[in-house]
Order: structure tokens, then C-alpha cells, then sequence
């Protein structure tokens, strides 16, 4: 194992910062020093944790600290080790079990999407223009004061503070939050509740943060409490790939960490996943000078120009290409930067419908084509909620919760049964959508909400029927909404595939979007083209408008590109 890696897997107990370049192995060396760490706590009762941002990168860390867990003995030691991503950590732990005094709320406090029906009188109004949903209310803290944006990338949608602070305790009253508002919960309760913050410190005395860069001005602030309450917090990431700064992460923390007097800085500079002529166009836009593990194979960083009128005549160029190469098909992705036009090139199509038949099309769709039933199971909560009179506003929430301690779970059941079972409950897409599918549809529909009502009382909000009407349906099996495209391969937006490691890559570019990959990672838009060629192994193509592959083609080249005719 690289001494790099070594010196972060065996570094003293203490807060460290680690830069890791793509590709670096920052996964395994992550996993490593979270059992080392737990090692070196020996007898203590407290508990390391890693913390990343998506339920795909912890299921990641889980396996891996499975598999190299394996021949550790089986003992309290090796059980107070524990993997969440961030939101999922401080809800577990402060949110449900503590904000609710803080709230001033008679339960305990519960997630609401915001599109609710009882959320129509939580709204931000503005002089002569429409009212501001509660989701779309967005927060950051600034110099230590709590600023509302109805957009963090446009600080001139600036809300006045008094107004938006009524309407998230007016709703904290009854308990219920949003994503956004739930961290401003999770700060205010380990402000005004000192006991429960020296308590979680206690039980957690070493906490990692994964893709640090991607630390958001509220989970920034949250951390800084528990490090003054004497958490020892280890952050590892990449500031060239921080790209979320719409949600207020700017990098900053984990560029700055070092700086810290008690913390020590390490930094991860091979990397193990690209091909050299891919690191070396990554070197050249960051301005680092990391270091390629793999030899020089076949493949390489191709530029190439396309009309949008003529995509598939570039698709079936990528496609030879990596035929060429003997590389897997399967391995391989477009990647585009808005989800519209990724949509469009995959030839996905919106779910047809209108109203709650057309979230219970898209239900139906996720289950039979991704087997997807987690995201279908969720639509089909909101759906029958939304079918119902008066239902509880923490119903949704309670029903899309993993606890089976909330009294939920018979309900649960009920609701997972109907999202799996195509005879009695979310009907076959196969089935012709405007009259088989919608005629079984209306039939199970029915039969579920009178099991609801006979045995928890919820009663149908005005007439079926008119709720869950045919309009929009098409006389076509459901599922011709959903074929993709014949070139076969995967479309994805750029954020979507951050932190995987794909075989070939093409970057469907516009001319902004070169311009920016071109001026570096100083800037977001940059760092957005440099995690779109970081994440290709062997092959990367960027594909560059015909009307302006002239006139970039020499920096193109400069920058270490090769062109591909």
C-alpha cells in the first residue's frame, strides 16, 4: 500500500484534513482509518462515524467496511463503528429525538415534501408576484446570521428574514420541517439545547465527513458546534469537485481546515483510475501535478465536433470507437449538464396523466422498467395520501420512515403491497394506460382505500373517479413512455455520476460549458467539466459544437486533447 495512503490509515487520534485527488482510493483509505480509529479508542464507549452525502456512497463504505471488518473480532468495539450520510446522521439523532422542545411542537418533529396540501398556508408572499412555496425557501448563515434566499445562486432574491422565520416556526409549532428548514432545526436545537450537544459529542467523539467540499454553510455551522463541544472531526475531499454551490457548499471549510491550529493535513496525489493523457488534461485545468498509477493503454481524451441536428451520428461514433477498443458497451455514459437535455437524449419522455394518475404512472414506470420499488413506493405514499380527507400532516412521513416503533407499520404494509403487486395493486405498465391500466388502476385504488378506512378511519376526499381521471392517458401501453433511444447507452447530468468510475465517458458540451472547463476549477462551471473528465477510466470524448470547434480547437489541443475525426 503507497505511503500516502499508509500515513492517513495510521494517523494519530486527532482532527485531519485530507485532499484527495480523483481517483485517489479515497474510499478504501476512509474505510481503513475508521477502523483504525476505533482501534485506537481501545476500551472507550464512544463511537467513530462516517458521514457522506447520498444513500449510494454509504451503501459503498458499508460494503467495504463489511468485507475489510470481516476478520475483526465480533465485539463492542467492532459495533461502534457507523456509516449515514449527513442529513440521515443529525435527523436520527437531533431532529426526531430532541428539535421538537425547540420547535415548541406537541410531537416529534417530521418531514414534509412540500406539497402538501396543508403547506397552501405556509407560503411567502411578495408584492406582485406569485407566492413562495415553503420548498422553495432556501438558507444560508452568513457572519454568524441566518440569511433566506428564494435561490442561493442569485443574491438578489434575498427575503426578508422576519417574515420567513414566522412562517419555518409557525410550521415548527406543528412539527414539521422540510429538507432545507431541518437543518436550520438541527442548529437552533444544538444552540438552545446545550445538554443534547455535549451528549452527542460524548457518544460520537470522532466523526469523518466524506466529499467535504460539498459541505453546505448549514452543515458547516452544525459541525463547528460539535468541534467546540470537542468532536474530533476528520475531512476528506477534493475541492476541484466541488460542485453543489447551489445548495451553499463552496469548499472553503475543507480548504481552510488545514489551517487549524490542531489539525493535521495529508493529501492523496496518485491516482488509480484514470489513464495517464486523462490525469494529465485533469493536472493541467486544476493546477495540480497528481500522479498516474496505470500505464499507458489503449484509449485517451478525444475532442470532436457535432450538430445537435446529427447526435446520431455522433453516438454511433462513440460507439464504434469504444468497439474499436474492446471495451464494454455497458461501461460507458453521455453525460450532459441540465437534466432536460439528458432526458432528451435518452429519449425519456415525462410520465403521461394528470394529477395523482400521473404520479401513480410514474410509480408504475419506476417499478416495471429501473426496479426502482424504493422511489415507487414513496409515489405511491404521496399519491394515496393525497386521495385522502383530512389525513395527518406526518402521515407521509411516517409511512416513508425505516422505524417500525411509530405504530405505522401495518399501514406500511398495506401501501408496499399495493406498489408490488401488478394483479391487486399499481397495475402492469404493459397494460394499455387509458383503459386497462386506468380501469385496474381505479379498481385496486379503490379496494386500498377502503382497507385504509376500515381500519385506521381515513376516509376518500371527494369522488375517485374525478381525482383519478384518464385524462392524458395515452391509448398505448404505459411503457411506450419510456423507451430510450436506440444508441443504447446511458444519459446522465454531470452532478448525477459524481464519485463513479466509468469506463468511457462523453461530455455533450455547449460552447459555455468548454469555455468554463477551459478557464480551470476556480470557478464552479469549471469544476463541473473537471468532474465530468475525472470520472472516465479509459475514454473520454468530449463532444464540442461544430460552430465553434474552429476556434477552440488550438486550446483544445493545449490543453492536452486529442482531436478525433
Amino acid at each position: 500500500m503507497p505511503k500516502e495512503q499508509i500515513d492517513i490509515i495510521e494517523a494519530p487520534l486527532g482532527p485531519i484534513s485530507v485532499t484527495a485527488c480523483a481517483g485517489s482510493g479515497k474510499t478504501a483509505t476512509a474505510i481503513r482509518h475508521l477502523i483504525t480509529i476505533r482501534q485506537k479508542m481501545q476500551n472507550s464507549r464512544g463511537r467513530v462515524v462516517l458521514l457522506s452525502f447520498s444513500n449510494v456512497a454509504v451503501n459503498t463504505f458499508n460494503t467495504g467496511y463489511g468485507e475489510l471488518a470481516a476478520g475483526l473480532p465480533d465485539d463492542a468495539n467492532r459495533r461502534r463503528v457507523e456509516v449515514d450520510t449527513l442529513d440521515g446522521f443529525f435527523t436520527k439523532h437531533i431532529l426526531r429525538p430532541h428539535a421538537y422542545r425547540t420547535m415548541a411542537a406537541p410531537q416529534s418533529a417530521y418531514l414534509v415534501s412540500g406539497s402538501e396540501p396543508f403547506l397552501a398556508r405556509f407560503q411567502y408572499w411578495r408584492e406582485d408576484l406569485p407566492p413562495l412555496p415553503l420548498k422553495d425557501i432556501k438558507l444560508n448563515i452568513l457572519d454568524g446570521e441566518f440569511v433566506f434566499y428564494s435561490d442561493t445562486r442569485n443574491d438578489s432574491e434575498l427575503l426578508d428574514k422576519g417574515k420567513v422565520l414566522k412562517i419555518i416556526h409557525d410550521l415548527g409549532r406543528l412539527g414539521a420541517y422540510t429538507h432545507e428548514i431541518g437543518r436550520y432545526w438541527v442548529y437552533r436545537t444544538l444552540v438552545s439545547q446545550p445538554g443534547v450537544l455535549r451528549a452527542l459529542a460524548a457518544r460520537y467523539p470522532q466523526i469523518l465527513v466524506d466529499e467535504s467540499q460539498d459541505l453546505g454553510t448549514l452543515h458547516k455551522e452544525i459541525l463547528k458546534l460539535l468541534i467546540t463541544a470537542g468532536v474530533q472531526v476528520t475531512l476528506i475531499g477534493d475541492v476541484n469537485q466541488g460542485i453543489y454551490g447551489f445548495a451553499g457548499a463552496d469548499g472553503e471549510f475543507l480548504k481552510s481546515y488545514e489551517d487549524r491550529a490542531e489539525v493535521t493535513g495529508y493529501k492523496l496525489t496518485r491516482n488509480y483510475r484514470s489513464l495517464p493523457p486523462i490525469i494529465n488534461i485533469a493536472n493541467i485545468l486544476c493546477g495540480r501535478h497528481d500522479e498516474a498509477d496505470r500505464l499507458e493503454e489503449q484509449g485517451g481524451a478525444y475532442f470532436i465536433g457535432y450538430k445537435d441536428s446529427e447526435l446520431s451520428k455522433l453516438t454511433e461514433a462513440f460507439k464504434a470507437h469504444i468497439n474499436e477498443l474492446g471495451m464494454p458497451l455497458q461501461d460507458s455514459v453521455i453525460l450532459c449538464r441540465g437534466a432536460e437535455r439528458a432526458g432528451a437524449i435518452a429519449g425519456r419522455a415525462p410520465p403521461p396523466g394528470q394529477g395523482m394518475v400521473k404520479v401513480l404512472a410514474e410509480a408504475s414506470l419506476l417499478r416495471d422498467q429501473h426496479s426502482n420499488y424504493h422511489a415507487c413506493f414513496k409515489l405511491v405514499c404521496r399519491a394515496i395520501i393525497g386521495l385522502l380527507d383530512n389525513a395527518p400532516h406526518g402521515l407521509s412521513s411516517g409511512l416513508q420512515r425505516l422505524s417500525h416503533e411509530d405504530g405505522m407499520s401495518g399501514m406500511k404494509r398495506l401501501v408496499w403491497s399495493f406498489s408490488r403487486n401488478i394483479d391487486a395493486g399499481l397495475p402492469s405498465s404493459t397494460l394499455t394506460a387509458k383503459t386497462d391500466w386506468h380501469t385496474q388502476l381505479l379498481t385496486n385504488v379503490k379496494a386500498l382505500l377502503a382497507e385504509i378506512e376500515k381500519q385506521y378511519g381515513y376516509k376518500i376526499a371527494g369522488t375517485l373517479g374525478t381525482k383519478l381521471t384518464k385524462k392524458s392517458l395515452p391509448d398505448l401501453p404505459l411503457s411506450s413512455a419510456a423507451v430510450t433511444q436506440a444508441h443504447g447507452f446511458r444519459v446522465e447530468t454531470v452532478h448525477q455520476v459524481k464519485g463513479e468510475s466509468i469506463g468511457s465517458v462523453m461530455y455533450l458540451a455547449k460552447k459555455s460549458h468548454i469555455d468554463s472547463l477551459l478557464s480551470g476549477t476556480g470557478y464552479e462551471e469549471g469544476r463541473i467539466g473537471y468532474v465530468a473528465i475525472t470520472r472516465a477510466k479509459n475514454l473520454f470524448w468530449l463532444a464540442v459544437p461544430q460552430s465553434c470547434l474552429k476556434d477552440l480547437k488550438a486550446t483544445l489541443i493545449n490543453a492536452g486533447f486529442q482531436e478525433r475525426i
